[in-house]
């Protein structure tokens, strides 16, 4: 019985762990990144008030959308990945949880 539960064990502890982790590094990545698309649309948006720059809504507009199409596309590769590693999934989903919330 040992044999097979401590290898199950060791993944979910692991996967918690790893998970806390990933969670709380991308949220304070994520609030870095936010502030600094931030900054950048600002400063964008005051180029061209001042007429430094002029800015092609469509293709901007055109240009987030793929963005999102590709991030989409990616999320199905993450979810068959997790199905097959289980038991570390399974501890690393609630890991991650907790990691962004803390984070």
């Amino acid at each position: 019985m040992d044999e097979i539960l401590y290898p199950i064990l060791i993944q979910m502890g692991a996967g918690f762990f790893i998970g806390f982790a990933v969670g709380y590094a991308l949220k304070k990545l994520i609030k870095i990144l936010i502030v600094l698309a931030g900054l950048f649309f600002m400063l964008l948006l005051a180029m061209e008030y001042y007429g430094i720059v002029s800015i092609k809504y469509d293709k901007l507009l055109e240009a987030v959308e793929n963005l999102i199409g590709g991030v989409s596309g990616e999320a199905q590769g993450i979810y068959a990945h997790i199905v097959a590693h289980l038991p570390f999934a399974a501890a690393f989903i609630p890991g991650f949880a907790f990691g962004v919330k803390k984070g």
